[in-house]
C-alpha cells in the first residue's frame, strides 16, 4: 500500500477538514460539536466508534482483513482559551476567545486522513487499528479517562504525533529516550499573624515568609539537585495581604516542576514541604503545602518501535527527513498512555519560513503550512501497517 500517494490523493480532505476544526475551536471537555463531526465521518469511512456519556472524544476501531495485533493511533482535538489576531483568513476561528493556537486542528485531520487511507484497505491490514480522538490535552491527565473505560486494553503498541512548528516541513523528530517534561504544580500557604503595619513586631509577616521560601525553593534546583539532572521549579503566583498598612496574616504561592527522571520527580513534594516549613518557621510562620501531579514525563522508552516509527517515516519523507531535536521542558499528557502500553510520540516539522508560518504554539498567530498535513496522515498510517506487518 503507497500510504505516500494516498494521504496527497486526500490532501484536499485532509485541509478542508483542518480548516473546518480550526474555524470551529471548542475548549477542553467542551468539544461536543467536534466530537459529533469525528464520529460521524469514521462512521461514513464503516469504522466502528464509541463514544461516551460523560466524556468528550471518541475511539474508532477498524479491524483488518487478517486477525493479529492490535495499534491504537491518537489525536488531541481540544483549542485554547486564545483570541486569534488575523481574522481575515476563511478559516479563522468563529468562536471569540478561541483558538486552536497548538495544532490540535492538524492532528485531527490527519488522523481523520489516515482512518480514510487504512478503512478503503481495511482486507490488507493484518489486525486492528483504533483511532482516539482525546479531549482535554491542554487542561493535563484527562487522558486518564480513556484508560480508566478500558480503551486502551488489549492495544499493543500506541503512537502519537505533533505539528511541530520549530522543525520545517518535510522533517520529523523521533528520538529514544525523554522527549518532554512533567508538568506538576505546588501551593504553598504560610499562615503568620496580622498586626498594623506600624507595629510589624506584633505580627508575623507572612508575605516576608513567602518572598524567603521563594528564595529557599530555589536553592533546591541550585544546591540539592544533581546538576546533571534537569530540573525547574517556577513560583508563578503570589497572593496576600488585605490593605498596603497591614501585616498579612496568610499568603499563598503556586508554581510548577519540570523534570524528566521520574524517581527524582516522586521525591520533589517533600523537598519542598521540608523547605517551605523550616523557612517559614524561621519568621514565626506556618506552612502548607499540596502538590499535584500532572502528565508525567514523555519518554520515547521502546526502541523496537522508535525504530518501526522511524522506518516508516523514511518512507513517507525521505532518508533525510529525521531531524534531530533537543527534548522540551512542555508537557504532553500522551505519557500517561505510555504508563498503560508501549508507545512513541512524534514531531512532524510544520514551519515554512518562505510562507512567514514560524509563530510560536499557544501565540495568537499561530499557523502551520497545511502542505505537511498529507505527510502526517501517512505516518500515522504507515506506522500502523507496519508495525503490524511486524516490520
Amino acid at each position: 500500500m503507497d500510504t505516500k500517494a494516498l494521504a496527497l490523493a486526500e490532501k484536499d480532505y485532509i485541509i478542508g477538514e483542518r480548516r473546518r476544526f480550526h474555524a470551529h475551536p471548542e475548549l477542553g471537555t467542551e468539544e461536543y460539536e467536534t466530537t459529533k463531526h469525528i464520529a460521524e465521518e469514521l462512521r461514513r469511512m464503516g469504522i466502528d466508534v464509541r463514544t461516551f456519556d460523560d466524556i468528550t472524544g471518541c475511539v474508532g476501531t477498524l479491524r483488518g482483513g487478517r486477525p493479529g495485533k492490535t495499534v491504537m493511533l491518537r489525536a488531541d482535538i481540544d483549542a485554547l482559551p486564545i483570541q486569534e489576531a488575523d481574522l481575515t483568513k476563511p478559516y479563522a476561528s468563529r468562536n471569540p476567545g478561541v483558538m486552536h493556537a497548538c495544532g490540535h486542528d492538524c492532528h485531527t485531520a490527519m488522523l481523520l486522513g489516515a482512518a480514510k487511507i487504512l478503512a478503503a484497505h481495511r482486507e490488507k491490514i493484518p489486525g486492528t487499528v483504533k483511532f482516539i480522538f482525546q479531549m482535554a490535552e491542554e487542561i493535563g491527565t484527562e487522558s486518564r479517562h480513556y484508560v480508566e473505560k478500558g480503551c486502551l486494553d488489549g492495544v499493543d503498541a500506541i503512537y502519537g504525533m505533533h505539528v511541530w512548528i520549530q522543525l520545517p516541513t518535510g522533517t520529523v523528530n523521533i528520538e529514544d529516550g525523554p522527549r518532554m517534561a512533567c508538568s506538576d504544580r505546588f501551593t504553598v500557604r504560610i499562615h503568620g499573624k496580622a498586626a498594623h503595619g506600624s507595629q510589624p513586631h506584633k505580627g508575623h509577616d507572612s508575605i516576608l515568609a513567602a518572598a524567603a521560601v521563594v528564595m529557599a525553593l530555589q536553592s533546591l534546583v541550585s544546591r540539592v539537585n544533581d546538576p546533571q539532572n534537569t530540573f525547574v521549579l517556577t513560583t508563578g503566583m503570589m497572593n496576600g495581604g488585605t490593605r498596603d498598612n497591614i501585616v498579612a496574616a496568610e499568603t499563598e504561592l503556586v508554581g510548577t516542576v519540570r523534570a524528566f527522571d521520574k524517581d527524582f520527580r516522586r521525591s520533589v513534594p517533600e523537598l519542598i514541604r521540608k523547605t517551605a516549613e523550616k523557612t517559614a518557621e524561621a519568621y514565626g510562620c506556618t506552612a502548607e503545602c499540596s502538590y499535584f501531579f500532572g502528565p508525567a514525563p514523555l519518554i520515547n522508552g521502546c526502541h523496537a518501535l522508535n525504530e518501526t516509527a522511524r522506518n516508516a517515516a523514511k518512507k513517507i519523507l525521505g532518508e533525510s527527513a529525521l531531524a534531530p531535536m533537543e527534548r522540551q521542558m512542555g508537557a504532553e499528557d500522551f505519557s500517561v498512555y505510555l504508563e498503560k502500553t508501549p508507545g512513541l510520540y512524534a514531531y512532524l516539522g510544520c514551519r515554512n519560513e518562505a510562507k512567514g508560518l514560524v509563530s510560536p504554539h499557544h501565540s495568537v498567530t499561530f499557523d502551520v503550512d497545511e502542505d505537511a498535513l498529507p505527510a502526517g496522515a501517512a505516518l500515522y498510517a504507515q506506522f500502523a501497517l507496519d508495525f503490524l506487518a511486524g516490520k
